[in-house]
């Protein structure tokens, strides 16, 4: 899961804080994309938002909400007259506090509805499931068939084998961000936005609707020659490493672990050594 709005994307607890600019990794296909209807007919996918909007997680959601207002209240009033070092150690205990009651509404939820798409996986003989928001041609849904296995009584059981091996891997993309050559990439492309914003504001200062406008276009064309000239190198080097690491496995494609539901193979080990 990505925000702290809970719709079960990815089985992941929610983020506190604000999400750092990064290099998203997009589908890639290594092969021609006509084999992929052909050849691959173990790739499952599952609406997750769907899974997300089941009553449980609705009600967790809304106690965790309703938590979070009043941490927010009292929040407001610890901090108040205190000093920034203070400040910063209250916040801190009040992000703590957030995230175990996050752990404590929505731990065992997403653990059986991850065991449920699981088992409905390996009653199909699925390798790989996969978001429904990445899917636009082909594979199997069996999101009705995990709502049906989520809502019944009683525990979900866990299948006893492991996925089968599939065409389909996936990099989890928070591993390539964190490689030195991408941080600071990604940094120094900041620093020069910011700068440019700065540069924006003052010369727009005074200045007609008409010029603003032509300020604006082109504060937007020096930053698409700066990300050009900074970022598209490495996400060449990226693309150009899960090419050589999906041929080297006979992967059919390679997906963002964040769109991974279950199963898959992961190459994000491959991919990292890659690229250093």
């Amino acid at each position: 899961m990505q925000s702290t709005h809970t719709a079960f994307w990815t089985g992941r607890m929610p983020a506190s804080g604000a999400v750092a600019a990064g290099l998203v990794l997009a589908l890639f296909i290594a092969l021609a994309p006509q084999a992929l209807a052909t050849d691959i007919v173990d790739i499952g996918f599952v609406d997750q938002q769907a899974l997300g909007s089941l009553k449980p997680f609705v009600d967790a959601q809304r106690q965790f909400a309703q938590y979070r207002g009043g941490m927010n209240g009292q929040f407001m009033a610890a901090v108040k007259g205190k000093s920034d070092a203070d400040k910063q150690k209250i916040f801190n205990d009040f992000n703590q506090k957030l995230a175990a009651k996050q752990h404590e509404l929505f731990d065992q939820l997403l653990a059986r509805a991850q065991t449920a798409i699981a088992a409905v996986a390996a009653n199909k003989s699925l390798g790989v499931v996969v978001d429904k928001q990445i899917v636009v041609f082909g594979g199997q849904e069996i999101t009705g068939d995990v709502i049906a296995l989520f809502n019944q009584p009683g525990q979900v059981v866990p299948p006893v084998n492991t996925p089968p091996a599939s065409e389909v891997g996936y990099v989890d993309q928070s591993q390539l961000d964190a490689l030195p050559k991408f941080k600071a990439a990604n940094d120094e492309f900041i620093q020069y936005r910011q700068k440019l914003g700065v540069d924006l504001t003052k010369q727009s200062a005074g200045k007609t609707d008409s010029q603003k406008q032509q300020i604006v276009d082109s504060f937007n064309k020096q930053l698409a020659d700066e990300q050009k000239k900074v970022i598209q190198p490495i996400i060449d080097q990226t693309q150009k490493a899960i090419s050589d690491v999906a041929r080297k496995k006979n992967l059919m494609l390679v997906i963002d672990m964040a769109d991974r539901v279950y199963g898959g193979t992961d190459v994000t080990a491959d991919v990292v050594a890659a690229l250093k």
